[in-house]
């Protein structure tokens, strides 16, 4: 099983491509609401948050950061350095798009690499410090320890990611057919 989003040409309209989506709040509300000539500014919103979390082998800045993507996604698709990813809506549109597009694989897939980009900052943020004593002679105890063992762990949690991603390679080479509809013995070599 792959995403819903099966066409990624983000210079066409987001809602003819995935007309399925309008017909859900929040999206069909965001939709309902958009004023613009054809839709477009909504659309384009709709592809912003595609690229930011569809791991998609064709979203190619799939792999960059969130914070790298998000201002990639502002600046150069967008045309919007200031757009709020934080605003409810986008949040909410957020959510409606992992929930209901992205299979349990990719979900996990998502999820598990929004929490290795948040350990990996919070590792950076710290200093290597050693247990030492204060002039009272109360042991302060040091971070050295700790950071060793969460970055090691952080490689025991990249090798989940890479095990999710397996997963997803798997789900795209199956060959999958649309309406869940079984492959013919032709196409599934029989023949």
């Amino acid at each position: 099983m792959t995403t819903i989003v099966k066409a990624w040409i983000p210079s066409e309209d987001y809602w003819s491509l995935h007309p399925m989506m309008k017909e859900f709040n929040p999206a069909k509300a965001f939709y309902t609401k958009d004023k613009s000539k054809g839709k477009q500014d909504s659309s384009k919103v709709m592809w912003a948050i595609a690229m930011l979390i569809d791991p998609n082998e064709e979203n190619m800045i799939r792999n960059q950061s969130e914070a790298d993507k998000k201002k990639l996604i502002a600046i150069d698709y967008l045309d919007n350095e200031k757009f709020n990813w934080d605003a409810k809506e986008v949040i909410d549109l957020r959510e409606f798009y992992i929930k209901n597009c992205l299979t349990l694989a990719e979900k996990e897939l998502v999820r598990y690499l929004e929490k290795l980009e948040q350990r990996g900052n919070f590792i950076s943020k710290q200093d290597y410090t050693m247990d030492s004593y204060s002039e009272k002679g109360g042991l302060v105890k040091g971070t050295a320890t700790q950071l060793d063992k969460m970055m090691i762990d952080s490689g025991k949690i990249f090798s989940e990611i890479e095990a999710i991603q397996e997963k997803l390679n798997k789900e795209s080479i199956s060959g999958h057919l649309k309406g869940g509809a079984a492959e013919s013995a032709s196409e599934s070599g029989e023949l």
